[in-house]
């Protein structure tokens, strides 16, 4: 996966890199269940891994990473909020383990801020978080602080990643 999206980026040249570095964490977070399978975070370490090579500058992957991340969040909160009953149905059913999901929705709701950090830097709740975030009604302007902060600390680290691995050559 990561040779065929390294290729595929570095194809396009420094646009290329920049889109997928912007687009796929934007659409793993805005999509909860389709952003499972998208490779946002790869693209963000395949992109530090091109700034190595001279592809793309690090300020350039930095800024798409934290944009695409933020975007992504504000869209799939967007989304909590537009489709609240419907995010928050198959949760709260009898069939399911109700108990695991009210747990899950009271720490959103009493510490929302730690879950939007938390999950950005892991892998299903940075799909799931910004849409449950929305749905419980978690205020906007704070659920925007905690994005931005998350992404801001979010990106560097995994660009940095990229970059120091950028020597062995993606993938």
């Amino acid at each position: 996966m990561m040779g065929w999206l390294a290729e595929h980026m570095g194809a396009y040249g420094s646009s290329g890199v920049l889109g997928a570095v912007l687009l796929l964490p934007a659409l793993e977070a805005a999509l909860p269940v389709v952003g499972v399978l998208l490779p946002g975070q790869t693209a963000v370490v395949l992109g530090g891994a091109l700034a190595w090579s001279g592809v793309v500058t690090v300020e350039a992957a930095l800024v798409a990473a934290v944009v695409g991340a933020v975007v992504g969040n504000v869209v799939g909160y967007a989304v909590g909020h537009r489709w609240r009953a419907r995010v928050l149905a198959p949760l709260r059913s009898p069939a399911g383990r109700r108990g695991h999901a009210e747990r899950a929705l009271g720490l959103i709701e009493r510490r929302g801020g730690c879950a939007v950090f938390v999950g950005r830097f892991t892998a299903v709740l940075r799909t799931l978080v910004p849409t449950l975030c929305g749905a419980t009604g978690m205020p906007l302007r704070r659920y925007l602080l905690w994005s931005v902060v998350s992404s801001a600390v979010w990106a560097p680290a995994f660009v940095l990643i990229g970059y120091v691995m950028g020597p062995a050559g993606p993938g």
